[in-house]
C-alpha cells in the first residue's frame, strides 16, 4: 500500500506543468486571464491577479477586487487546482493583497501557497510602483499519514519572499519585473529525504503595449529552475469589444492558450483553455467581483 501511495504522489509530480519530480510551488500560473494570454502577465499586472504574478501591479486596482478560480488538470480524477485572490488600493497610502492557491489530489497529496502582498506608487518617478510579498508554502501528504509511514513527519511549512516593480508609461506601454522566492526555501515530506524539494529563485521580465485602447499585446521572459541560462518566452494578446467581451490568446513554448472574458461594471467571468500535446488540455474558470 505504501508503494501505491508513493506511486500516486510521483505521478502527480510528473504530470504537473513543470514536468519535474518536485513540488510545483515555483509557479503554477493561476488565473484564466493571465494564462489565456500565454502567461505573459508580469508586464501587464493590472488586476487582482497581480497579487500572484507581480505584487507591484496591485497599485493599478481602483476598487476592491476578489476572484475565485478552479482549474481542471488533464482530466485526472480527483486532481484540482483552486485559487482565491483579493486586493484593495488605499489611495495615498498603499495597496494590499492576499491570495491562496491549493493543488490537491484528494486524500493523497496537496500543496498550499498563501501570499500577502503590499505595494505603493513611487513618489520620485511617476508611473513606477514597487511591491513585495510574503508567501507561506505548505506541503502535505495525507496518504503517507493514513498508512502510518514512519518516515512521514507531517506537514512541512516554509516562508518565501517575492519582490516586484511595475512601470506604466503615458505612451501605452508598461514594463514589469519580479524576483520570485528570494530566499529559495526547500521542503520535504519524509525525514529520510536527502535532497529536499527546492522552490527556486526565478526572475521574470515582461512588457506590454496597447493599440488604440483595444488590442493589448504582451511578452514575458522568465528563468526556470533557478538557472538564468534556462529561460522560457511567453507571448499573449487581449482584445476587448465594447468594453464587455474579451478574446485572448497566447503561446508558451509549444503550448497554445486561448480564452474569453465577459465584463460588467461589478463582475467579470473568465475562461481559459491550454493545450498540451502529451498530457492533454487544461481548463480554468474564474469569477471576479469589484466593489
Amino acid at each position: 500500500m505504501r508503494r501505491s501511495v508513493i506511486g500516486i504522489v510521483s505521478l502527480l509530480a510528473v504530470i504537473l506543468p513543470s514536468n519535474q519530480g518536485w513540488a510545483d510551488f515555483r509557479h503554477a500560473r493561476m488565473g484564466p486571464r493571465p494564462r489565456a494570454m500565454g502567461s505573459a502577465f508580469v508586464g501587464v499586472a493590472d488586476d487582482v491577479n497581480a497579487v500572484y504574478w507581480n505584487p507591484a501591479g496591485i497599485t493599478h486596482i481602483e476598487r476592491f477586487e476578489v476572484t475565485g478560480c478552479r482549474t481542471l488538470l488533464y482530466a485526472v480524477d480527483n486532481l484540482s487546482n483552486d485559487y482565491i485572490s483579493g486586493a484593495y488600493h488605499w489611495h495615498g497610502v498603499a495597496a494590499f493583497g492576499v491570495s491562496w492557491v491549493r493543488l490537491d489530489l484528494e486524500d493523497i497529496y496537496h500543496e498550499d501557497t498563501i501570499n500577502f502582498a503590499i505595494a505603493r506608487k513611487a513618489p520620485f518617478i511617476k508611473g513606477l510602483s514597487i511591491g513585495g510579498s510574503v508567501k507561506i508554502f505548505s506541503l502535505s501528504a495525507p496518504g503517507y499519514e493514513k498508512y502510518n509511514d514512519p518516515a512521514y513527519e507531517g506537514r512541512d511549512v516554509k516562508p518565501s519572499f517575492d519582490l516586484g516593480i511595475h512601470y506604466r508609461s503615458k505612451h501605452r506601454w508598461t514594463i514589469g519585473a519580479v524576483v520570485y522566492n528570494i530566499n529559495e526555501p526547500k521542503l520535504k515530506l519524509l525525514k529520510t529525504t536527502v535532497h529536499p524539494d527546492p522552490v527556486y529563485r526565478d526572475i521574470a521580465i515582461g512588457v506590454s503595449y496597447k493599440f488604440r485602447d483595444l488590442l493589448l499585446v504582451s511578452y514575458d521572459i522568465k528563468s526556470r529552475y533557478g538557472d538564468l541560462d534556462n529561460t522560457v518566452g511567453r507571448i499573449g494578446s487581449e482584445i476587448w469589444f465594447f468594453e464587455a467581451v474579451a478574446l485572448r490568446g497566447g503561446f508558451e513554448q509549444e503550448n497554445m492558450t486561448g480564452g474569453f472574458g465577459l465584463k460588467h461594471n461589478r463582475w467579470q467571468i473568465d475562461v481559459m483553455l491550454e493545450t498540451h500535446y502529451e498530457l492533454g488540455n487544461t481548463y480554468q474558470f474564474a469569477a471576479t467581483i469589484r466593489l
